[in-house]
Formats: structure tokens, sequence, C-alpha cells
């Protein structure tokens, strides 16, 4: 057999693609001797550790293990292999036997390798051991391993710690720089990051594509198109333009997209070559769902060749954030029937379409079969989105009992708010002051979004005591100005338990103007109480700020209803027809055996619209029997006492009702979502027929739930 030198043997080893020719050349090694020799050796651990396949690392172990004094390159060639594979904790044990052995001590290059697994493992503990023994063994000033440090704690979202990293370095280079940059955008910093990269230039470091994608990135959640373009002129000035660096032109117009210059999008998008990658088509989909135009946004979507994970979750988000959130279940259902796998985005989007439309199966079925249960305590973001899922369909103990299965050191602030607004919801409010409590007690700060959700607990349960104190709370112990919104929970708090003089006072003395919510809320507390003269107030105020909204007129007509003005009443409904102004249409949904069914108020065009008039008059022969008496008193129309009593039998939710009467099993639950405030009507019924069917039925309106069972509703008559 031709035997080949050294030099020939190493050159050809460079040359190899695949596993099979790297051993045909580790055969003419052993044959020529090489195998001897530290450097042959070296280099072929080299090729064999970074191949990139299993088999390969594996042949490299085996390799290595035949060394009898391998030196610290070997060592590290292994470290950086392992780091790279499906199993980056190996790199700790080879780091360990390195230093049991004591031949060899680790150098600026091993540490790097490290740091990357500690990465791979998702274990910043781990990282900060490493760091100790860098400093140990004395490389805590080196670039490269400083590098690194900051590198691992960006990934971990640790920036305090990686800009400590950073402000004790001594050298700077453009990894530096881009490495903090990167960090702070991925945590939506956009301020540090615009300060660092000022202090980039003031140092004459020359930034290159990676510093202006982290940039771009970073920019793009300032929502700020004026620094956007200035960003943008800057990568002329500093690169100029490359049709070919996709990267960068893709960054651009993902930045112009999520500022809404869709006019900029189109000419960035439009100057691209023909293959434009799936990251451009995703950005143009987000851009236009997030702007409303979910058309143009779908049409973009169809015309893509493109189509990855991320082009699919732009879509359904974008229904999902414009309301259509039927649209993104259909959708999601379409790309499961391609057999792709959804990520941690796709399934926030759908739990949000399902918690808005109350499709609790569907939800339960994305639950078990893609999120398990170690996932959910680790995955903070998943984890509220069930949270937020379950509360909004009816599931609160399952919404609690996944809350109380995270770890503590693993809850946000987010959690903690959907938790609490839960709560609220159902109409538990002192379990809600107790959350709260929990969140102070595992030192989380609440914001104004915690304090929104807890005053509405307390509003939905009476407990004015504890609203004041909370309110009070916000400014004196967490330094928290008040906004419009939690001015709004108090005066809505206190007409609700009928303080009606201290609400308005309160509204009287706010900083700012109050706006329609806040009247509107008065003036619901001035129908419920039959408070005609800060009614008229609160109404007059609406008429100024909202003049064409219906539910104003609709709540004053009520108003005057109750109190048996009934020739005004009339009135103001008739200047609603007179303007064309109409009250929002009532719509209840009901789910069962995962399809959602819609129905509107006196609609008979149902398909089983014949089964649903026998079922209600079932329902209307029973309810007399037990002793109902139909309330027609918000009915204002010039009508006799029966058609106002066919008129109220025919509201969404009776229709919902009855549906889920008739297609479900004897001791299902029965769960109708309503678009508007269940009327007093409605709810006195629920309450006889959740007792002559022996159903719970759980109804979620605008305000709140209901829990109906055994003729009585959670709410005690307080919604």
């Amino acid at each position: 057999m031709l035997l080949m030198e050294g030099s020939s043997l190493l050159s050809l080893l460079e040359s190899c693609k695949s596993l099979k020719q790297g051993l045909q050349v580790q055969a003419q090694i052993i044959l020529n001797g090489l195998h001897r020799e530290i450097f042959p050796m070296s280099r072929l651990l080299n090729f064999f550790s970074l191949m990139g396949s299993e088999e390969s690392l594996n042949h490299s172990q085996i390799l290595f293990s035949q060394i009898h004094h391998p030196n610290v390159f070997m060592w590290n060639t292994m470290m950086r292999g392992y780091s790279r594979s499906h199993h980056p904790q190996q790199a700790f044990l080879l780091y360990t036997s390195m230093l049991r052995e004591g031949a060899e001590t680790p150098n600026n290059f091993t540490f790097p390798f490290l740091l990357n697994s500690c990465a791979r493992v998702s274990s910043v503990e781990l990282g900060r051991q490493v760091h100790g023994h860098i400093i140990k063994f004395g490389f805590e000033l080196d670039l490269f391993v400083r590098n690194a440090l900051m590198h691992l704690y960006s990934v971990f979202r640790d920036l305090n710690d990686a800009q400590n990293v950073f402000d004790e370095s001594l050298v700077r280079d453009l990894v530096s720089y881009n490495t903090m940059i990167n960090g702070y955008a991925q945590v939506y910093q956009s301020g540090p990051a615009l300060c660092l990269f000022r202090e980039m230039q003031d140092s004459s470091i020359q930034p290159d594509e990676f510093t202006f994608v982290a940039l771009l990135s970073a920019c793009s959640f300032l929502n700020d198109p004026k620094i956007g373009k200035q960003i943008h002129s800057l990568v002329y000035r500093y690169l100029g333009f490359s049709d070919s660096n996709r990267l960068l032109k893709t960054s651009i117009l993902d930045m112009y997209a999520k500022c809404g210059l869709m006019n900029m999008v189109e000419k960035v998008f439009s100057s691209m070559k023909a293959t434009k990658g799936a990251a451009a088509w995703s950005s143009m989909v987000s851009g236009y769902a997030r702007s409303g135009e979910t058309e143009v946004a779908r049409h973009m979507f169809n015309q893509s060749d493109e189509r990855d994970i991320i082009c699919w979750t732009a879509m359904i988000t974008g229904y999902s954030q414009a309301g259509q959130y039927s649209k993104a279940l259909e959708l999601f259902q379409q790309m499961q029937g391609l057999g792709m796998e959804p990520d941690e985005f796709t399934l926030v989007a759908v739990l949000s379409a399902c918690a808005q439309l109350g499709a609790l199966s569907f939800g339960e079925r994305l639950h078990h079969r893609y999120i398990k249960d170690e996932l959910v305590g680790q995955n903070s973001i998943l984890s509220t989105a069930l949270v937020d899922m379950y509360a909004k369909c009816g599931s609160i103990d399952i919404a609690l009992d996944i809350f109380h299965g995270i770890p503590e050191d693993l809850r946000t602030v987010s959690l903690f708010n959907s938790m609490i607004s839960g709560l609220a919801q159902h109409g538990l409010g002192k379990t809600a002051i107790s959350v709260f409590g929990e969140m102070e007690g595992v030192g989380l700060r609440p914001d104004g979004v915690t304090f929104v959700a807890v005053l509405n607990a307390c509003s939905h349960n009476r407990l004015v005591k504890e609203g004041k104190k909370l309110f009070k709370s916000m400014l004196s112990v967490y330094g928290l100005k008040p906004q419009m919104e939690h001015y709004g929970c108090m005066v809505d708090l206190l007409g609700r338990d009928g303080c009606l003089d201290e609400a308005y006072d309160l509204l009287q003395r706010m900083p700012f103007p109050a706006n329609s919510v806040i009247w509107r809320a008065l003036l619901g507390a001035c129908r419920l109480h039959g408070n005609a003269e800060i009614g008229d107030i609160a109404a007059q105020k609406l008429t100024e700020l909202e003049p064409d909204h219906g539910a104003r007129y609709v709540l004053l007509s009520n108003m005057l209803a109750n109190t048996n003005r009934w020739e005004e009443a009339r009135r103001v409904r008739k200047v609603m027809d007179d303007r064309g102004i109409q009250k929002p249409p009532g719509w209840s949904y009901i789910e069962l055996n995962g399809v959602l069914h819609r129905f509107l108020a006196s609609d008979k065009s149902h398909l089983e619209a014949k089964e649903l008039e026998l079922m209600l008059k079932d329902m209307t022969t029973r309810l007399k029997s037990a002793g109902y008496v139909p309330n027609t008193s918000q009915v204002v129309f010039d009508i006799d006492e029966e058609e106002k009593e066919t008129v109220v039998s025919y509201h969404s939710e009776k229709l919902a009702l009855a549906y889920g009467l008739i297609n479900s099993s004897p001791r299902e639950k029965i769960r109708i979502i309503k678009n508007l405030r269940i009327c007093g009507d409605c709810h006195s019924a629920f309450k006889f027929l959740s007792e002559i069917y022996a159903r719970e039925i759980i109804v979620r309106d605008a305000m709140r739930f209901h829990h109906f069972k055994d003729g009585s509703c959670s709410c005690m008559d307080f919604w």
C-alpha cells in the first residue's frame, strides 16, 4: 500500500466531507505511524468532534480515550464538540476529568466552550460556577472570555450581570458591543441599546451587519418611526446596501412593520430579490395584521411560498388581536392538518382566541396535546396564557390549580395579574385579595394592571373598605399614581354599593377629566339604584362625549323605565331611532363537542330552529309552573305585556341555553358567553332553570361570570 507524507494526509483530511472519508484518512495516518504524534491526532479529533453527527462525535470520544496524555487543545476540542451537540452536559464531565488528572490546566479557550454548554443546558447557576473558575484561574480580564460571559448572562436575560461584566472590561471590541446591544434588544430595552451604540461610535468601533440587526430589533419596540429611519440611514452610511444581505433587509422591513409604516415596508419588500425568505413574508403578514388590515395580511399569507411556523403564527395572532377569534382557530386547524407543530407563540395566540370565545374544549385539547405539565412550570408565558384561558372559559378551579402548581420563584407579575383578573371575573373578591397578598410575599411589585384587577374584584363583591384601602396604597405604598382606569374602578365600586354621592364626588376630584367609560359606569349605577338626578348629569356628560354611542341611550332609557318614567324612556328611544343610533346587537356563544354555536336575539335562522322553539316553550311552561314572573320592565316598546314577555323569551342567552339543553348530556355543565350584560329577566330565569333542569349553567357576560346552580347565582344578585 502506498504510504503518504503527514502534511499531505492532513491536507486531505481538511477536504473530507463525510465520516467515511475521514475514517479512510485515519487509516492512512495509522499505517504511516502518525497516530503516535500529538499534532495529527489533534487534527483528527477536531475533524470528528465538529462534524455535527452523533456517530462522528462518539468516534472522536473513542479516539480521545486512547490518547494517554492529551494536551489542553485536545481537551478543549472535545469540550467544544460536546458544547455544540445534543449532550452539552458531557463538556462539564470532561472539564472535571481534566482538573482531576491535573496534567493540564484550562486556558482562555476552555471557558467559552463551557459557558456555551451552560446556555445549552439552560443553567445560569452552572454558568456562575464557571464564572468562579474563570476568576480562580486568572482569566477574568481576557476579552474572549468576558465576551462569552456577557453572552451567557444575556441568554438568560440577566442584563445586570452582563452589564457588570461589560463595565469591568478594560478592552471592548465589536463582539462586546454587539452582545450587549442584542441582549437589551431581547428584553425590549431600546434605551440602553441605543446608548451603547452611541458609546460604540464614540470609541471609533465600526459597526457591522449584526450590530444593525440587533439595533433595528431594539428600535422595533420603541414604535418611533423617526429613530427607525435614522438607523436605516446609518446602515447606508456604514455598510452601503447590498441586495444580497437578506438578513439586514429583513430586519429593516420588520422594524418598519412594527412601527406601522407599511408604505416603507412595501418599498423595502419590493426592493428585495425574488427569493425574499420566510422571515420577510412573516413581517409583511404581521405588519398588516397588526395594523388591523387582516384581509391584506391574509392575501400576503396566501401569496407566500415559504410559510414557516413564524408566518402561520403571525397570521393567527393577527386574527386573534383583531377580534376574529373563530378565524384564528380555523387557521390553526389548517396548520395542524399540514402536520406542522406549533411553538409557544402559536399556542399563546390560539389560547387567547379560546379564552375570548369561551372555547373550553378546544383549549383543553390544546393543553393536553402540546403542553406538558413540566413545561407549564418552566414557561411563564405559556402558564399565564393557560391560567387566562381556563379562567375566561369558566374553569376557575383549574386556573387556580395551574397557578399554585407553578414554583414561587417562577411566578411573574403577568401571571399574578391573569389570576387576580380571573378571580375578579368570577366574583371571588376575597380570594383575589389573598392572591394579591401572595404576590407581595414573593417579592413582586404590583403594577397598574394588578390594581385594575384587584379593584374590579372588590367592585364585584361589595368590598368597599378593602377597595378604598388598596386604592390609597397605590401612591402611599407603591408610588403608583392612579390613572383613569383606577378611578373608573373606584367609581364603579362606590356606585354599585349605592354610594352615588361619594362616587360623583370622587369623579369631580379626579386630576383629569373623566372619560366616557367612567361616566357610563356612574350612569349604570344610577340605573341600578334608581337615582335619576345624578343619572341625568351622567347622561348629559355622555351626550357631550359620545353623542352617537348606543349604550348611553340604552342605559338612560332603562334607568327611566325602572323609575316608571315611561314617556321619557320612549323619547330617548325615539331620539335613537331618529339619529339612526343602534344598540349593539346581543349575541351569545355556546360550545358543544368542540363546535361554537352563535345566537342573536330573536334569531330563528338556526338549523335546529324548530327544536329550539319547542324547548323555549317547554322552558316557559316550566318557569311559570315554578312561580317565575317575567321581568319586562326594560322592554320600552309600545307593545302589550304578552308581547313583551315574548321579546324577553327570545334573548340570545336563552336561545343558547335551549340549544345546550337539547344537545348536551344531562349532567354536563352548560357554558354560555354573552357580549352584553345579562338582563335582569334572563338572570332571574336562569336561577329557576338551573333548579328545574338540575343543571349547572355558567354565563360569562360583559361584566363577570355567573354560576347558576340549584336556583341561585354566584353573584348573589349583585352584578
